[in-house]
């Protein structure tokens, strides 16, 4: 009983502890995940013709900003804000007939240039543009812009919204994409500048952005499409957002499309309700993002938000044998907050699960185990064995030695057991070595296999030695009045041998012991004793 309370037990715990990992994994998953962080404000862009915002650069002394497409002509200009986003100095306007659908600004990579990407054509416009335009001006302002028409390999329409500067000061265009791989063209040839006819670009590659869980208000549509794009000040990383995430990749020798089409990017989620714009501080140090005003509520502030990029991991070199360095980077280094939380809350979950299963199962099992018992004496304890209060008296198979049986350790002086402790293993042997009852084991006393015929009586013996026989025998007892490996009056098998009777009807030899049945007087063997059929050894 106390292995199966201590078993139950441990089954239970053991379920507690599962149901306390699942509750623990459970847990994990309500923290908020990095996804959820906000960024920092800047300040608030407050001027009504600055709601819909699309394009950002930073400068040193503050911001330049473009609106998304617009039929408003006062906001299709070039506007510049001080480091509070309030508007400095006169905005700047376009030449020609101005632009259709305006999406980004880039710099140059000396700072000199500002570039702006005219290329939105949204799915819903109800005419598709036949071709695209990027403008460029002096970032100091001083000059109006000079418009530059291009036009896709297949004169097929695409939206884009995104807009880089190669190293050669060549514009990189990537487009908007609802899901796959968004397309990188640029400028085949010569660009073309001024009212004239569109130049041809070139496709490059394309760039498939990694998925993220980054909760945004355009659901999957916002974790794939690209709205923007910046490259840092030095030129060695480039960065891709949409409307949840910010994707920074390394930028090697100035190969931009190597960068985003071969290596994986550093993932930094971004939480400005309706993003469109992107850049970096001056520094390089930071990421600048700004929300579309126009799909925000009335009154909800237009902010200039700032992040600190995902940091890069960079793995403790190793020197090989021929004097090259390895990386000793594992795939764990790789990960991101939010992808090891993902494994521990996994890893917790089934543990949880595994725990919980083995309990159950423990209890289960141990409701149906039945009660071990042993023998005839009742249920056995934890070990197998019965309690000793509950063994019947007269010792059974396999019992202490209490009085002289079969195998029976003799120890002088001890007094006689009781005779209805006998048994193979049972009692003690009375004094003077003789067994105290007639069982396996023991010589027969008077009622073990019928009383003791009267001495002298001997195998054909009269009325008396046949009742007692018979009454041994009803008794369950064996030939010549013992039962199976009687006493020696029997011998049977375990019993001693009788004393054959002197010729001379003596007494016994010097040293032989007087068994009852024969006395000085006439000599007579016990019942069942002599050599005849009762009397023969078994």
């Amino acid at each position: 009983m106390r292995m199966r309370r201590f078993f139950t037990l441990t089954t239970g715990a053991l379920s507690l502890l599962g149901a306390a990992a699942v509750a623990i994994g459970v847990v994990l998953v309500m923290v908020p995940s990095p996804a959820s962080a906000e960024g920092q404000k800047r300040c608030t862009v407050t001027d009504d013709r600055l709601r819909e915002l699309s394009g950002l650069v930073a400068t040193e002394t503050g911001y330049i900003v473009i609106n998304d497409s617009t039929d408003v002509e006062s906001q299709k200009r070039v506007f510049f804000l001080d480091a509070d986003c309030e508007i400095a100095g006169d905005p700047v306007r376009y030449s020609v007939g101005g632009p259709l659908d305006t999406e980004d600004l880039a710099l140059s990579p000396d700072g000199k240039t500002l570039w702006v990407a005219d290329t939105g054509d949204n799915l819903t416009s109800s005419n598709h543009r036949e071709r695209v335009a990027v403008w460029s001006m002096p970032v100091s302002g001083d000059e109006r812009l000079t418009l530059h028409r291009l036009a896709y390999p297949d004169n097929k329409p695409r939206d884009a919204e995104a807009l880089v500067i190669d190293d050669d000061g060549v514009p990189v265009i990537i487009t908007k994409v609802v899901s796959g791989k968004a397309e990188i063209f640029t400028v085949d040839g010569e660009l073309p500048s001024g009212d004239t006819e569109p130049g041809k670009m070139k496709k490059l590659g394309e760039v498939e952005l990694p998925t993220t869980e980054t909760e945004n208000a355009l659901g999957a549509l916002g974790q794939t499409a690209i709205t923007g794009a910046a490259r840092s000040p030095d030129g060695a990383r480039v960065v891709l957002r949409t409307y949840a995430d910010a994707f920074e990749y390394d930028v090697a020798d100035g190969d931009l499309v190597t960068a985003l089409t071969t290596t994986e990017p550093r993932v930094t989620p971004l939480a400005d309700p309706f993003g469109e714009a992107i850049t970096y501080t001056p520094d390089g140090k930071t990421f600048l993002t700004v929300s579309d005003g126009g799909q925000l509520d009335e009154g909800e502030p237009v902010d200039v938000l700032s992040y600190t990029p995902t940091a890069k991991t960079e793995p403790a070199p190793e020197t090989n044998a021929d004097g090259s360095e390895e990386s000793t980077a594992s795939w764990f280094d790789s990960l991101s907050l939010q992808e090891i939380a993902y494994l521990v809350i996994g890893a917790v979950g089934l543990i949880g699960m595994g725990l919980v299963g083995a309990g159950v199962t423990g209890v289960v099992r141990a409701r149906r185990r039945p009660a071990t018992t042993t023998g005839a004496g009742g249920p056995a304890d934890g070990n197998g064995s019965r309690d000793p209060a509950d063994r019947p008296r007269g010792g059974v198979y396999g019992g202490a030695p209490v009085a002289g049986v079969h195998g029976a350790r003799r120890e002088p002086g001890r007094a006689a057991a009781p005779a209805d402790q006998g048994g193979y293993g049972g009692g003690r042997p009375a004094e003077g070595g003789r067994p105290a009852a007639g069982v396996y084991g023991r010589r027969p006393v008077g009622g073990a296999g019928g009383p003791r015929p009267a001495a002298g009586s001997g195998q054909g013996a009269g009325a008396g030695a046949g009742a007692g026989a018979s009454a041994g025998r009803a008794a369950g007892g064996s030939r010549g009045g013992g039962v199976y490996g009687g006493g020696a009056g029997g011998g049977v098998y375990g019993g001693g041998r009788a004393q054959p009777p002197r010729r001379d009807g003596g007494a016994p030899r010097d040293g032989q012991r007087r068994e009852s049945g024969s006395s000085p007087s006439g000599p007579g063997p016990e019942p069942g004793g002599g050599r005849g059929q009762h009397g023969g050894r078994y």
